[in-house]
Parts: structure tokens; sequence; C-alpha cells
């Protein structure tokens, strides 16, 4: 099951890098949009309160299975609604796509992650949040260290009260979208400038962490490290969760 997942996220992936090139390069009509963003922002306005709803709904199903990258969706706020309500739509969905993950977590357990997650990602949560307490959940959200739907499922495993995640976790995705949302609508005004300057090298920061999340987990928790890769001691751990 989970090996089914990841080949298609990777399928997902290809098909929509896929689908963007053939498009950029073969669309008179999306090279007309890329040429005029302003244009394309109008045309997503125009679905009046299907455009927020739109954003709110993609955020949620990001948070709760994490196919394609939810940074991608954030900057599309960003360009479309500006870093305000960019934000605040997208919030919205993190925050109940999150909780809800949480509280299917709290209900069925471990029995249930197990068909969705993997043994060694759970296990490095749970390290993480032993360590770090709430903070690692602000620590997952605000550098993607972990995909959300599996932070959200493995803080459920733990002791947190549901107050306490809505808090960090939160908090966290501010601090992320805040970046994203705010590049997102730099985009959109079609013109470099110095913000956009500053704001791209956190963005490719984030996207470096993505890349080297693993190196930065093993900085963070030295247990990680010590656990390495032999399935006796991830199995063990995951006893404990």
């Amino acid at each position: 099951m989970i090996k089914k997942r990841h080949y298609i996220r990777l399928i997902l992936v290809l098909f929509v890098l896929a689908t963007f090139y053939y498009l950029a390069s073969e669309s008179s009509l999306v090279q007309h949009y890329f040429a005029n963003p302003d244009s394309l922002k109008q045309v997503i306005l125009g679905l009046g309160i299907l455009a927020p709803l739109g954003i709110i709904f993609l955020q949620f199903f990001q948070t709760t299975i994490s196919i394609v990258p939810s940074q991608i969706t954030t900057i599309v706020a960003g360009f479309v609604f500006g870093p305000i309500l960019g934000l605040v739509y997208s919030l919205i969905g993190a925050f109940f796509g999150s909780m809800f993950v949480f509280l299917l977590a709290r209900k069925y357990g471990k029995k249930l992650a197990l068909k969705f997650f993997n043994k060694e990602d759970m296990v490095h949560f749970h390290m993480l949040f032993k360590q770090k307490k709430r903070w690692a959940l602000f620590l997952a959200r605000m550098t993607p260290l972990f995909p959300n739907d599996l932070v959200s499922f493995s803080a459920g495993l733990t002791t947190i009260r549901l107050r306490d995640f809505n808090l960090f976790s939160s908090m966290g995705f501010i601090v992320q979208m805040i970046i994203l949302t705010y590049f997102g609508s730099e985009l959109a005004a079609g013109k470099i400038s110095f913000h956009l300057i500053i704001i791209s090298v956190l963005v490719t920061g984030l996207l470096l962490v993505t890349i080297f999340k693993n190196k930065i987990k093993k900085l963070l928790v030295k247990e990680i490290h010590q656990l390495g890769t032999a399935e006796h001691k991830i199995e063990a751990e995951f006893r404990k969760i």
C-alpha cells in the first residue's frame, strides 16, 4: 500500500510536469498568460467565490494527502489573492486538513497509520517530538522535513492535546506560508524587485531543506543517526509509539 502510494505520487508529479511543459511550449493561450500574469489572475478571480473555495479545498487536500507539495498551492494563492488573503485562505485549508488527519489518528491509531506511512518516517518524527516536544510540530511545519499528512498523523499518536497541536502546527504553517504567498504575489507583479530577490532566496532555502531533509533530521535529532536503517531497531522504536 505504501509503495503503491509512492508510485502514484511520482506518476502524478511527472504528469503535472509534462503537462506544464507541453502547455508552456505549445499553447499560445498559456504563453499569453505567462507574458501577462495579471490577465491570468483576473480570469481566476472572475470565478467569484469558487476561487477562494478552490484554494482552501486544495490546501485541505494537500494537507490530508501529500501527493504534490503544498508549497505550490500556497504560491498560487499568493499569486492570485495577494500576500494577505492568500495566506488566510491557505491557512484555513491547512488548519482543517491537518486537524482532520490528527483526529483520524486519535480514533484509529497505528493500524491505520501502517497502511499509509513508513515505520521509519513515523519513528523519526516520534523521536523529534520526544526531544523538541510541541516545538517539533513548529519545526516540521516551518521547514518541510516531513510530509504534512505524516506530521499530523504521527502527532495524533502522541500525548499532545488537540488545542496545542492546532496552535503549534498553525504557527509553523504561518511562517512558511508568509514566505510563499509573498513570493507568489511578487510573481504576479510581473517584475523583478529587491523583495522578489530576497524572497526567492528564502524559497530556494525551503526547497533545499526538502532535498536534504534526511541529513537535517539527523542533525536535529542525534538518535535518528544512531538508529540508522536497521529494521529491528526501527521496529523496536515503533513499538514505543
